[in-house]
């Protein structure tokens, strides 16, 4: 009985884990979706201070972190201009850019040590999500709109 237990001891612990970050991850997944979509609504189209992309990317990304209140998450937001592609001739806007905003997690423990060796688990599991607004009246990525 005691080597039965040896045996499922660590499997039952394993299991646990894996189940917790799989709740805890998609407790994030959710969270995030709502908070990068008001982020980049509210600071990806209309930044405070200077109004380009690169002010714009770093106020959604600083609105992200902010909201999302936990340090080991790995955020990153970027901004893509689309222009008039897929056979379009005329647009009626213009200025479509594309925010897209990625977490990053890192399942726990991702370190741990067994026996004397020490094992870091090179795990990360991305989750992204991305609004297109039109920033025509700010001009970020456009060619001098607004």
């Amino acid at each position: 009985m005691v080597a039965e237990m040896a045996v499922m001891v660590p499997v039952v612990i394993v299991c646990a884990l894996v189940a917790m970050n799989g709740a805890w991850f998609a407790n994030l997944c959710a969270r995030f979706d709502r908070v990068a979509m008001d982020a980049a609504l509210a600071h990806g189209v209309s930044p405070a201070g200077e109004q380009d992309a690169t002010s714009a990317s770093g106020a959604v990304k600083a609105a992200i972190e902010e909201a999302m209140a936990d340090p080991t998450l790995e955020i990153s937001v970027s901004m893509e201009h689309l222009d008039g592609r897929d056979g379009e001739i005329f647009s009626l806007s213009p200025a479509r850019v594309r925010i897209r905003c990625s977490m990053g997690y890192r399942p726990h423990p991702s370190s741990f040590s067994v026996a004397g060796a020490s094992f870091t688990l090179p795990v990360l599991v991305v989750h992204e999500r991305s609004v297109v607004v039109d920033a025509g009246s700010i001009g970020i990525g456009g060619e001098g709109h607004g």
